[in-house]
């Protein structure tokens, strides 16, 4: 799933409504800091793409409200509080015919203790994994249904995605004023 032109334009918007917002402070300011600011502006212009209906874009919200309140604030000034706080997470149901055909499928194709062996491996590697992806996406770890952890994971790229695809724009078409 690509990224939609809307997405980069709305991106950009946002972004830089949030490098406005930080031109006063970031003149005289050393080159960790204006990464910073770079850094939280790119973060709440995504989050704030998605409107808090995501659990990832909500714990960016978060933790770019600890770091810069004003800031959140100006770039989510449509946005409902309501819609960011408190909101549950929701239930997703695994079938239960799906799931007693995989395992009949599974026990007709090995023997009991070899399957328990390797169900048990694969168990300790999925669960490895979605840990992985906990630490990664923000707000993970809060995110106990692997199913919505995924779809989370997935959103989330996209929204990387966008976020790469405007910068390398934006450095493209510096490059390309260079030059003449």
């Amino acid at each position: 799933m690509q990224p939609t032109s809307s997405m980069n334009e709305q991106f950009l918007k946002k972004w830089q409504m949030g490098l406005q917002i930080f031109r006063p402070s970031i003149d005289n300011t050393s080159v960790s800091e204006r990464k910073r600011a770079i850094k939280l502006s790119a973060d709440v212009a995504m989050a704030s793409l998605r409107k808090g209906t995501t659990c990832w874009s909500r714990a960016l919200i978060q933790k770019a409200a600890t770091q810069d309140n004003f800031l959140v604030r100006q770039m989510l000034s449509g946005i409902k509080e309501e819609t960011l706080i408190n909101k549950k997470l929701p239930k997703i149901v695994c079938h239960r015919k799906i799931v007693r055909r995989s395992k009949k499928i599974l026990m007709r194709r090995k023997s009991k203790s070899a399957m328990e062996e390797v169900a048990a491996k694969a168990k300790k590697l999925v669960k490895r994994k979605t840990q992985g992806l906990r630490n990664i996406v923000p707000g993970g770890e809060f995110m106990s249904n692997n199913v919505l952890l995924i779809q989370e994971t997935l959103d989330y790229i996209v929204s990387l995605q966008t976020q790469v695809n405007v910068m390398r724009s934006i450095v493209d078409a510096a490059d390309a004023g260079v030059e003449r």
